[in-house]
């Protein structure tokens, strides 16, 4: 191993030290796999991430292993070979050398496994992920070539694509990640086996697509990836039975806002309605909380562009924003630099913005009275003059900032005197 893999490499020797022992004097080998090997390689260390790892030992022998010095152990995953724990602190996922393959028309992988590492790493997604460091030397393990590909800048499968891709499809997915957050350029058989195989991403749960689709829009710049996706086809595939997002543009709208789930995921219907970006994301099962404020920021957007900077405009404005204000000014304020329009109108309404919040708490209005006291000011019992009473109220706030009860209160009075207040 070079000198700079091996010195990024050196905390998660360390930290695996423990294990390590433990796993030698039982008879097992213990490997590093994933991404701390991948970015040990590249000369970088993933401080702070959880640690993978693959072993020869099969799950119910991983568990007598580690269970006298785990500080945690978690089990969900050891149907599919992997036991999780805790160690010096450390989280380690365990996982028994194997093989992942889908049956056709199958949404669930058939697992067996193994004794091999090398055999393990052929059945990885990408040559650069198909390293391993054995814990007890140090040895890297590289029988796919993956640090020639990852100094290269390419990105290969191990084995066939197809083979590769059929094994999971999500994969073809994943592709387009790397390719953004790595700078990996694809080899010609990989695009050709994804234009090709592209249908198959049906065959996966719709919630394992939309995590790995999250994790394209959460790299710094995904264009590259998308790119991908687009000349590929399998943006088809990844929004089939929604409303699919031109991503021609959508690669620099989503480099530019913050790198958060929300606003990257309403970055992808800048042109599109709020109600379609909801639909859609319901589609891709995403949860209710995100919806609603991706949702949220798409229709934000549209009412800030055609918002006046009026101190009245501002309250209502502020009041009715479907997302935190502030929020939604900083992604209106990136998609309107991605896409070149005019900022003069936001300027104006986040310097009013500003204003009023040196003489008023703009952002959590009150009422001057609630129901109970608008209901004992003009004599009223419960029903639906009061909330048009409240709605008064309301636009007063918005045209004149706070007012004192007894203005509310003569205002009142007034409207009730007018017969007004009894109009349907």
């Amino acid at each position: 191993m070079a000198a700079e893999a091996s010195d990024a490499l050196s905390p998660a020797l360390a930290a695996a030290s423990s294990l390590a022992r433990l796993f030698t004097a039982a008879g097992y080998r213990l490997y590093l796999v994933g991404g701390v090997v991948r970015e040990a390689v590249a000369g970088r260390f993933l401080a702070g991430a959880d640690l993978d790892c693959t072993t020869d030992a099969r799950p119910p022998a991983v568990r007598r292993i580690v269970g006298g010095l785990a500080t945690s152990l978690w089990t969900q995953g050891e149907r599919f070979g992997t036991i999780g724990c805790v160690v010096d602190g450390q989280a380690f996922e365990i996982t028994t050398h194997r093989g992942e393959r889908y049956e056709p028309h199958s949404r669930k992988p058939v697992v067996a496994f193994g004794d091999d590492v090398e055999q393990d790493l052929a059945r990885r997604d990408f040559t650069v992920n198909a390293m391993a460091v054995d814990t007890a030397d140090g040895t890297l393990i590289d029988p796919h070539g993956g640090r020639r590909d990852l100094a290269s800048g390419i990105l290969r499968t191990p084995l066939d694509p197809a083979v590769s891709f059929g094994d999971d499809p999500l994969r073809m997915l994943r592709a387009a990640r790397f390719i953004a957050s790595h700078g990996l350029a694809p080899e010609g058989a990989l695009v050709g086996a994804v234009r090709t195989m592209g249908e198959r991403l049906q065959i996966v749960a719709v919630e394992r697509t939309r995590d790995e689709f999250e994790k394209l829009l959460l790299v710094d710049d995904p264009a590259e990836g998308f790119d991908f996706l687009t000349r590929t086809g399998l943006i088809e595939q990844v929004f089939a039975g929604v409303a699919r997002p031109d991503l021609a543009e959508v690669g620099r709208v989503a480099a530019a806002v913050a790198a958060d789930p929300a606003p990257r995921w309403a970055s992808l219907f800048v042109r599109h309605p709020a109600d379609t970006a909801a639909e859609s994301l319901r589609g891709m099962r995403c949860s209710s909380a995100l919806v609603s404020e991706a949702a949220g920021l798409v229709s934000a957007r549209v009412q800030m562009a055609g918002a006046r900077s009026s101190p009245q405009e501002v309250r209502r404005l502020v009041y009715q924003c479907p997302v935190p204000v502030d929020r939604a000014l900083a992604f209106s304020r990136a998609v309107a630099a991605a896409l070149g329009e005019p900022r003069a109108g936001l300027d104006s309404l986040e310097a009013m913005l500003a204003e009023l919040r040196r003489t008023e708490d703009v952002d959590r209005p009150e009422l001057p009275l609630n129901g109970d006291e608008v209901m004992a000011a003009l004599n009223l019992e419960p029903g639906p003059t009061v909330g048009r009473a409240l709605a008064l109220l309301r636009e007063m706030t918005f045209e004149s900032g706070p007012i004192s009860k007894a203005e509310a209160t003569k205002a009142l009075q007034r409207w009730q005197a007018s017969d007004y207040c009894f109009e349907a």
